[in-house]
């Protein structure tokens, strides 16, 4: 099968590796369609490493990843071959106390797709445990292999407990921001966003939400702020704009010199800081967030390349424009 295998900074290759074997007990054996291509992903291939995960051997690249059904092993039911799925791609040791009380997420024995030394998805089959395997009815591959991302945005409100009415800012109107603007909406808040990139403003407004090239003066402090852009600005005006006694969630990740904050201002205004970290027990409610939302996912779908155009178009960065690209697998 082909497989897109980062040998080291800078240089990717298409190759072919062995197709995995018959999907034992409790797994499901998934060609692999569409896997959207992550920050994370263009971390690893312009610098070999995204803190301390460093890229120390070759490895498949990809972690928001969606297929279809190919075969199941003994003991799985409900899994129909042609079916399409979405991939939850951390797998947690379930044995730890972090596992046990429901916040696998934070599980350090943690297995996640394209985080070193694991393997990711952009590869024609995969075997993967059926309990992190999502039924997707009524979703393409593509728009299934948003469940991912969307899954970070669907965690954020529900760790800093959006729900109806609820002010929330969100700064960065990139693929997270976007899909953090829809959890939220869809849990009740009245969502804002802002970014600097006047496209990523237009594209936003697309699909009706409210969104500002520059924070206007007037604009209302904001009860929830996310911070999806991982920049110093971003940060900055993020916690400007939370109000006192409000809640500041940090998503984006950026260079740890530009994610400071003001200690004094927020200790004087009450404000709680939570990181957020991927995500736990959210994969169903992004999935059906999405089947609700099918009409306005177009926007992250404009652009699809096949597996092998992979390597040139990360040579040429084209992969800074789009708000997402999704790569097909195979061809």
């Amino acid at each position: 099968m082909l497989a897109a295998v980062l040998k080291e900074r800078g240089i990717l290759e298409i190759e072919e590796r062995p197709e995995p074997p018959a999907p034992p007990a409790g797994y499901v054996r998934v060609a692999v369609r569409s896997v959207g291509i992550c920050g994370s992903d263009v971390h690893y291939y312009q610098e070999g490493a995204i803190g301390h995960f460093v890229v120390r051997a070759p490895m498949v690249l990809g972690h928001e990843a969606a297929g279809i059904v190919e075969a199941v092993g003994p003991g799985v039911e409900g899994f129909p071959r042609g079916a399409v799925v979405a991939l939850e791609p951390g797998i947690p040791c379930g044995k730890c106390g972090y596992c046990r009380t429901g916040a696998y997420n934070l599980c350090p024995e943690v297995r996640f797709f394209a985080t070193p030394p694991i393997d990711g998805a952009m590869q024609e089959y995969v075997l993967h445990p059926v309990e992190f395997t999502y039924l997707a009815p009524g979703l393409t591959t593509d728009q299934a292999a948003l469940a991912e991302p969307l899954s970070v945005g669907v965690y954020a409100v529900r760790e800093t407990r959006i729900g109806v009415g609820t002010q929330v800012g969100i700064v960065g109107a990139g693929p997270v921001g976007v899909l953090a603007a829809l959890a939220a909406e869809s849990a009740g808040g009245h969502v804002v966003l802002v970014d600097i990139r006047e496209d990523r403003v237009a594209t936003a407004r697309q699909i009706g939400l409210e969104a500002y090239k520059q924070a206007p003066p007037a604009l209302e402090a904001c009860e929830v702020v996310l911070e999806c852009s991982g920049s110093a600005g971003g940060l900055r005006l993020a916690q400007q704009w939370v109000k006192r006694g409000g809640v500041l969630a940090l998503i984006g990740l950026g260079e740890a010199a530009a994610m400071v904050l003001d200690g004094l201002d927020l200790s004087l205004r009450g404000i709680t800081v939570r990181g957020i970290f991927r995500y736990a027990n959210v994969m169903p409610a992004a999935i059906a967030i999405l089947q609700r939302n099918r009409e306005r996912l177009h926007i992250f779908l404009g652009t699809t390349i096949g597996l092998r155009s992979l390597p040139a178009f990360l040579e040429q960065k084209e992969y800074l424009k789009p708000l997402k690209t999704i790569v097909r697998v195979p061809e």
